[in-house]
């Protein structure tokens, strides 16, 4: 009698007003190294959230393979629901592994990998004993070879049918993959492929088997050599983003694939003679990023650490960021790095950001002039140029029509310059910004606003006053204090 009082009374507490659809939903938040612990205690709270939890069986889907008792109990609440399978080649793995075994045909995610004793069985073997059956519900596969021998997977695997399949994340393994059915495949990601000189074609071939790619990550497994027809073009027109990580970078997979408008492309790239005996570059030509045919904003970042790039177009973007060491008492990249700007359209550019951190002025490369008036030159419709921490006067010099090479008005659209700097004692090579925004307002191109920051506090030297005559606006902030 007690214990139906309790009971009764406890159907009033706040929590279990909750309704049950809503409460059997929130394990689905969790992480999942938290969700098994957590899901057991839930079932310990009271008898209501025992008998909710216990009877919705998709809550019980996820093998983890570490114990028999909890397998067993896992599989029965589960009932039919699809199942999440880890497998974890190490430690006491076999008799749990074993008693999911017999329900593989309702696998929906299967994550396999192998610890790296040495007595512990190889990875693939097992897999092709358990898992060349159809899975005819697999929907996410994450299988990570590294401390096997570099190995293919064999397309007998899950009957080599994988139309269901949605993720497919590779680590270690050789290329090709000959499954049939990649139909529904849109992300695939591939980490430290072995023998990539001669996996270019295999690539190119699964990327034609999985027309519905959205999103490719590729760390450590670029091709380094075209093995590949020249005008073969792989066309993935639901692309949305691809992601290289290299080093040293190339344009070898780049050349025969037809990026969509929209896709953002990301190469991140090791650019370090020191690391690799083998300069590594920025790749030679992108000709196939259509989406980048005309710039709207360019973003440079140059760094004695590492440099940046990032390019958007009116409906993609593209990132190339690399780490640059020392070498030879230089920094390299800088004039490479502007260089690389022309090959695309910026005839539309709107906004150009120029970023130097420098660290050691001693160690890095001066920005060059004739350099700069390359880059600045197709930009008719550049609106706003922000310099920051940019000492060198290359981009002021290059603005004024007497001292660009052509002595033509670069940029006649130009309306703001933002000059920003950690320190007062650059004077902002203010005597060059005088004679760039005179000589821009006596043939009709004057500024419209000038804004000079700097973090010290300092009294404005009196050119910034003389600004005023020629620019219609000059704001000064100087430790966040602003003065007009």
């Amino acid at each position: 009698m007690l214990s139906v009082i309790r009971s009764i009374k406890n159907t009033f507490a706040i929590a279990n007003k909750t309704p049950p659809e809503v409460l059997s939903l929130i394990p689905d938040y969790w992480k999942d190294s938290e969700k098994d612990k957590v899901l057991i205690k839930l079932t310990h709270v009271c008898r209501r959230w025992r008998e909710i939890f216990i009877s919705r069986p998709f809550l019980w889907t996820r093998l983890d393979g570490k114990n028999v008792e909890k397998t067993k109990v896992y599989i029965e609440r589960s009932e039919n629901s699809p199942l999440e399978i880890h497998l974890d080649v190490c430690g006491t793995w076999r008799k749990p592994f074993l008693l999911a075994v017999p329900h593989i045909s309702r696998l929906k995610t299967l994550s396999a990998s192998r610890g790296r004793h040495r007595k512990t069985p190889a990875l693939l073997p097992i897999l092709v004993k358990h898992f060349s059956c159809l899975v005819p519900l697999l929907k996410t596969l994450r299988i990570d070879l590294t401390y096997d021998p570099p190995s293919a997977l064999p397309g007998t695997l899950f009957n080599g049918d994988l139309s269901s399949l949605r993720k497919l994340d590779l680590t270690a393994v050789l290329p090709p993959l000959s499954w049939r059915g990649l139909e529904n495949l849109t992300i695939f990601i591939l980490s430290n492929a072995p023998n990539r000189e001669t996996m270019l074609s295999h690539l190119l071939d699964f990327f034609e088997s999985a027309p519905r790619l959205r999103n490719i990550e590729l760390r450590n497994s670029q091709p380094t050599a075209s093995n590949a027809p020249p005008g073969r073009i792989i066309s993935l027109p639901n692309l949305r983003e691809l992601k290289i990580f290299s080093g040293p970078s190339n344009s070898v997979l780049l050349d025969h694939l037809s990026i969509p408008f929209g896709a953002m492309v990301t190469v991140v790239f090791s650019h370090s003679t020191a690391i690799s005996p083998i300069p590594s570059r920025i790749p030679d030509t992108l000709d196939n990023l259509h989406n980048l045919s005309h710039i709207t904003a360019v973003n440079l970042c140059f760094d004695p650490g590492r440099m940046v790039m990032r390019l958007n177009g009116p409906s993609g973007e593209l990132h190339v960021r690399g780490s640059r060491e020392c070498g030879g008492g230089r920094h390299t990249g800088t004039t490479q790095l502007l260089r690389f700007v022309n090959k695309f359209d910026t005839s539309r550019c709107q906004r150009l950001r120029i970023t130097r951190y420098i660290s050691h002025p001693d160690l890095s490369t001066p920005i060059v002039t004739c350099d700069v008036y390359q880059l600045l030159l197709p930009m008719g419709d550049l609106e706003t140029l922000t310099l920051i921490e940019s000492h060198e006067p290359p981009f002021i010099l290059a603005l004024n029509p007497n001292k660009n090479p052509d002595k033509i008005i670069l940029c006649p659209k130009l309306e703001g310059i933002t000059l920003h700097f950690e320190s007062s004692r650059h004077q902002f090579h203010i005597h060059e910004l005088l004679d760039m925004a005179k000589e821009r307002a006596s043939r009709g191109a004057k500024l419209s606003v000038i804004t000079i920051i700097c973090v010290e506090k300092c009294t404005p030297p009196k050119e910034v006053i003389e600004l005023r005559e020629h620019v219609s606006r000059v704001e000064c902030k100087f430790n966040n204090v602003l003065a007009r």
